[in-house]
Parts: structure tokens; C-alpha cells; sequence
């Protein structure tokens, strides 16, 4: 019975959307985005084995650009703090810079915006060059953390706002445009 008073509420407001006109859309922007990722994941990832080879790298700061790099792509850079241990050499603190871009995909039972098919475009340490050594330890770290991050929402829809639930209850298209994610009822 609850399922049927669902799907009759969810078909009403998608004739009252219509009633009133046009597309019903809503327009995820680049600080959305980055605002949702700095409150909702927090990224930290380890490899290795303590006093031989080992290295942790935890996500600082996140930014994220929409549709700039390539069209349908969305791209995450973020500030990273890295610690790296290569046997009984001195522990190196690092400042690096990583860049992911992937592509969004929508979760409609969730409400949730994902990030597929990511990318590790960028890898840079600021203060100094990177050995190959401390590259290939660090890569596996970075690629977890961009694993990590395919696995959580960059953003989700709130169920309690009229527009939103209007547009998680239906089968919208998830289209770049504007340098906005935009989640479209109708074409």
C-alpha cells in the first residue's frame, strides 16, 4: 500500500512539473561539488610495510572542475600530504599535487552522483623531484585513494527538497554543460 501512495505522490509531482512547463533540471556546480567532497569524504591511504618500504598519503584539500579539461569529464584536483619510508633513510614529508578526472554517473535509487572511469592525470611534489623509487611506491597509494574515491558520492541529492525528489524519484539524464553537472527530467 505504501508503494502505491509512493507512486502515485511520485506521478503527481511529475505532472505538476509538467503542468508548470518544460524541463525539469537541476544544476550541480563545481563548488557544490567540492563543498560536498570537503564535508562528506575524508581520504587517507596506506601501502607498504612500516621500516622497509612504505608510504601514506592523505587528501588535504579538494577542488573540483566540471567539463574544462575534457567535455565529459569531470576533474578532481586535490592538495595531498604524503609520508614516505624507504628503509632506514630519513621519513620524507611530501606536498604533492594529484589530478583525477573521471566520468559521473547517476545512482537513481540513491539519489547519488559517482565518479567512473578515473584517471590519474596528474602526479607532482612541489619542493622536490621525485625518485623513480619513490614514485613507484607512491603510485599504488594515489591509485587507492582514487579508488576510494569512486567508491563514495561526490554528490547526492536531497530526498526532502520538492526539485530534488522530483528528480531522484525519476529517470533523469546526467549531462556536462555550462561547467555545471546538470541532472535533467526531460530532453
Amino acid at each position: 500500500m505504501v508503494k502505491f501512495f509512493e507512486a502515485c505522490r511520485s506521478t503527481l509531482v511529475l505532472f505538476s512539473a509538467l503542468a508548470l512547463g518544460g524541463c525539469v533540471s537541476y544544476n550541480i556546480t563545481e563548488s557544490d561539488m567540492t563543498q560536498y567532497l570537503q564535508d562528506n569524504v575524508s581520504l587517507e591511504q596506506s601501502v607498504g610495510v612500516q621500516n622497509v618500504m612504505y608510504a601514506r598519503v592523505s587528501v588535504e584539500d579538494i577542488n573540483v572542475k566540471i567539463g574544462r579539461e575534457e567535455a565529459e569529464r569531470i576533474s578532481v584536483f586535490s592538495s595531498t600530504n604524503a609520508l614516505v619510508q624507504v628503509l632506514s633513510a630519513p621519513n620524507m614529508g611530501l606536498d604533492l599535487d594529484i589530478e583525477f578526472s573521471a566520468i559521473p554517473e547517476y545512482n537513481q535509487e540513491t539519489g547519488e552522483v559517482f565518479l567512473k572511469s578515473l584517471r590519474l592525470e596528474k602526479l607532482e611534489e612541489h619542493s622536490q623531484s621525485l625518485t623513480p623509487e619513490v614514485k613507484t611506491l607512491l603510485k599504488p597509494a594515489v591509485a587507492m585513494i582514487g579508488q576510494a574515491l569512486s567508491q563514495h558520492p561526490v554528490y547526492k541529492l536531497d530526498g526532502a527538497k520538492v526539485q530534488e525528489a522530483l528528480i531522484k524519484t525519476a529517470e533523469p539524464n546526467l549531462v556536462i554543460r555550462n561547467n555545471q553537472l546538470v541532472i535533467e527530467l526531460f530532453d
